[in-house]
């Protein structure tokens, strides 16, 4: 017996399903695809038409009841037609504006696409589209990420937790300055994203970014830029080519995988705390939910994963968008397929940022299992105020006696306190310690934290208040 040949799938209505790019079937998101996908991008296309038609009739060249038209043509398009119509022309931009005319009277045909290169379209649609998602979509679900973690932070501002440096015991820290770390760098990476899409520019100025075309029927082409962009709430580029400079797209790809790196970071920490020799959050686990299809007590913190896998892709395109800076002369088209990529990037942040909001909205924590790390290493975490302490009266080698007191209390498994408090080379020091003092080396726990409380809260209301 052997088995059969291998299935190949046919086209199913959901497509969802015929979707090769995971972003438009596994991790479909219909909000997403509102603002990045290939429908819209059609559509803002079409909406920069119909902004051009609007300039030509400020500036007398077709009349507002033209400009009017091609406006409501421009918003009954269907992207099915200028697919089709594509497969005539084998040119987007002038599929959609095929499509366009055939909605119009002939008497206003003529006045699409009038004076305008194909990029002119093309690159002003880009920044408009970029921006829409960036301020309507990205930043708002990293917002609420961040309101999240400043939640959180603020209910577990006093919750001692140890601080790890290269993965060992360091000094005590709190679970909620932890956090509060996290809603700090994605405020900064957020502010960074509003303004980079702000300051996205668009163009009006032709073939090779000299106005040439324009010149034959305005006398002021650059007030003629202008007014089309400022239809859309653009900005000309001060100097374009046939394109708008990539820059502007390089460091707001740039700064996208910034905010997801930050977000990768979190859920880095966050799968480490849930490790079984650590276990101090978990993620929650809902009813009928499988960790492991063959280990069946486990759970997995799939969801930090996840993000983790998602943010290897967003640093990826970084690549993508920097080799897209070079565009030989006035331009060429090495860009033009690979720049259709930068919406995934967007896309890819915005489902990380609400997968994570997700997963820390249900979080897990165990306070007991971060008291109990606490105490693992018997106190020697008090090393550092210890050799402070010392040095401050007066010892002239105190880092290497703390260090040395330390290590014994651990090889001896008992408490750095008992340890200090009973070392005959250090007596004379240790009989000047306040009581305050000898707390810090007794109880690290609760009077070694400095001003991790202090500093959750005001990175908290902080970020609340600007919310």
């Amino acid at each position: 017996m052997s088995l059969r040949p291998l299935t190949l799938a046919e086209p199913t209505d959901d497509n969802r399903f015929n979707s090769i790019d995971p972003l438009d079937g596994r991790y479909y998101d219909a909000e997403i695809a509102k603002y990045l996908s290939e429908k819209t991008r059609v559509l803002t296309q079409a909406h920069i038409e119909a902004a051009l038609a609007y300039g030509l009739a400020e500036f007398g060249i077709c009349s507002q009841e033209v400009a009017e038209q091609i406006d409501a043509a421009s918003r009954r398009i269907r992207v099915e037609d200028v697919a089709e119509e594509e497969k005539t022309t084998r040119h987007d931009v002038k599929a959609i504006v095929n499509t366009i005319k055939k909605e119009l009277p002939e008497a206003a045909q003529p006045y699409v696409h009038f004076g305008a290169t194909s990029y002119d379209i093309v690159s002003t649609a880009m920044s408009l589209q970029l921006r829409t998602a960036v301020q309507e979509l990205v930043l708002p679900r990293l917002q609420n990420l961040q309101q999240t973690l400043a939640t959180l932070a603020e209910c577990y501002a006093d919750t001692v937790q140890i601080g790890r440096t290269h993965g060992q015991h360091a000094v005590p820290i709190t679970f909620g300055y932890f956090l509060a770390t996290y809603v700090q760098r994605l405020g900064d990476s957020m502010q960074a994203l509003d303004e980079l899409a702000g300051a996205l520019k668009g163009k009006f100025s032709g073939a090779v970014g000299t106005y040439n075309a324009i010149s034959v029927f305005v006398d002021d082409p650059l007030a003629f830029e202008k007014a089309v962009l400022g239809y859309v709430g653009l900005q000309p580029a001060p100097a374009a080519t046939q394109i708008v400079p990539a820059e502007g797209y390089i460091r707001l790809l740039d700064e996208l995988a910034i905010a997801a790196g930050v977000m990768a970071n979190l859920s880095h920490d966050m799968r480490n705390l849930q490790r079984s020799e650590i276990g101090e959050v978990r993620e929650r686990f809902e009813p009928g939910q499988t960790g492991s299809s063959t280990m069946a007590h486990k759970r997995n913190p799939w969801n930090f994963e996840n993000v983790i896998g998602m943010w290897k892709q967003v640093t990826a395109q970084v690549v993508n968008a920097n080799l897209n800076i070079s565009s030989e002369h006035q331009r060429d088209l090495t860009d033009s397929s690979s720049a259709r990529f930068y919406t995934s990037s967007f896309a890819l942040v915005a489902s990380m940022a609400k997968r994570l909001n997700d997963v820390m909205s249900k979080i897990e924590v165990d306070e007991e299992a971060m008291q109990r790390n606490l105490y693992l290493t018997k106190g020697a975490i008090a090393a550092e105020p210890l050799y402070l302490l010392l040095e401050k009266y007066g010892h002239t080698t105190a880092h290497e006696a703390s260090k040395a007191l330390a290590h014994e209390a651990m090889e001896q498994n008992v408490s750095l306190y008992e340890v200090a408090s009973q070392a005959e080379n250090i007596a004379s020091y240790w009989v000047k310690f306040t009581e305050k003092e000898r707390e810090l080396i007794r109880s690290p726990e609760t009077h070694y934290t400095g001003l991790a409380a202090q500093k959750t809260r005001y990175i908290c209301q902080r970020s609340l208040k600007s919310a």
